[in-house]
């Protein structure tokens, strides 16, 4: 998401545009991920509102649920992706001073400048009687926001161009397809890690680790990250076969077996189900299967079919790294003006979603137009 040059150097025009469009349709997931929290049932976002309804908010709940699953991963996968050719040309040291300016500059941005706007509400919401000044709440609280995405993404970077600094050489890059055997190998792999790693951070954990809000999601980060870094060696995304569409249909499909046959006892079950329990790999199976399946989709459907570009989709690609910083505040302006409004939770995240996207959008263009925020953002 943040390596735009790195897209213009290492692909053909087409391939530009189809990866410039998917970041943008990820990005319009993300708020419409963060659009969705404060009228679902979950009390997630700091002005979340509860529902009148639990049944009516129960399609944003599984539109979070859905998108938990894969959208984030598919950044780092894609993020992972164009990290091994900016080492390349730049060298791991000049790399990693491009990556602290590119995403360190921005995350202090964003905890300076936007987080009080974004743990406000929250801060109000404490009893009078025991609410510390905000600026103690503000410096004992460790609540980022979206923005743990750019410290993520910047320890991954980092230690990449360490790894790169150890190693003797490079390794160069080879045209192969990508095989369904090392999918699926993939799949297992990534199964059975969550499935450990949620023996210690359950699904549904509250606490956040290094500001993630989904820390049982972290070993998918790491691997897909990885899994990016190897498709650029292997140029899997420039050999994609032509059914490997088909093939992520396959893979969501199955996803709904282990599902079925109990791996729906694992959602939100920390403190309720033993951390060993069989429950929990089956729900790490059906996720991974689920997430690689929508990945392979996504490539595919936007190779073939969203490749174009104009000058409006090159706006929106352009400023795609700035609505993901902008883009909660925004959001949670737009809740409390519509905080009155007497709607159902579906229609007023639609409003929400169409608001704090526009909104967001024409900010980021405002922004970027200031030479020195574009040249970090």
């Amino acid at each position: 998401m943040t390596a735009r040059t790195d897209v213009a150097r290492t692909s053909p025009s087409k391939r530009i545009s189809s990866i410039d469009n998917l970041r943008v349709f990820l990005t319009v997931l993300v708020v419409a991920h963060h659009s969705a929290v404060p009228y679902s049932n979950l009390d997630l976002w700091p002005n979340w509102q509860q529902p009148a309804s639990p049944s009516a908010a129960a399609p944003l709940d599984l539109l979070l649920l859905v998108n938990q699953t894969f959208f984030m991963g598919f950044f780092f996968l894609l993020s992972g992706y164009f990290v091994p050719g900016a080492v390349d040309r730049r060298g791991p040291g000049t790399f990693a001073v491009e990556r602290l300016k590119r995403l360190g500059i921005p995350f202090l941005g964003f905890i300076v400048l936007l987080r009080p706007l974004f743990i406000l509400p929250t801060y109000l919401d404490l009893p009078a009687s025991t609410r510390p000044s905000f600026a103690v709440y503000y410096f004992t609280s460790w609540e980022v926001g979206p923005a743990w995405f750019l410290e993520v993404l910047l320890i991954f970077s980092l230690a990449y161009a360490l790894f790169r600094h150890l190693r003797a050489a490079a390794e160069p890059v080879r045209s192969r397809p990508l095989r369904r055997r090392e999918l699926l190998a993939f799949v297992l792999v990534l199964s059975v890690i969550t499935y450990v790693w949620r023996m210690v951070v359950p699904h549904g954990t509250d606490e956040p680790v290094l500001g993630l809000p989904s820390p049982a999601y972290l070993p998918q980060y790491v691997l897909l990250f990885a899994a990016g870094i190897a498709a650029h060696r292997r140029r899997w995304f420039a050999t994609l076969p032509r059914r490997s569409g088909r093939f992520g249909v396959l893979l969501v499909v199955v996803s709904f077996v282990p599902l079925a046959l109990g791996g729906y006892r694992g959602f939100g079950a920390s403190g309720v189900l033993a951390g060993h329990d069989l429950a929990h790999l089956a729900l790490a199976l059906a996720e991974s299967l689920f997430a690689v399946g929508v990945v392979l989709v996504l490539l595919r459907a936007f190779e073939r079919f969203v490749a174009g570009t104009s000058r409006f989709s090159r706006y929106l690609a352009d400023n795609t790294f700035a609505v993901y910083l902008v883009h909660a505040p925004v959001i949670i302006g737009v809740v409390a003006v519509l905080q009155r409004l007497d709607a159902a939770p579906v229609p007023k995240f639609l409003l929400t979603l169409v608001l704090a996207a526009v909104g967001s959008w024409a900010i980021s263009g405002a922004l970027r137009r200031v030479p020195a925020i574009r040249a970090v953002v």
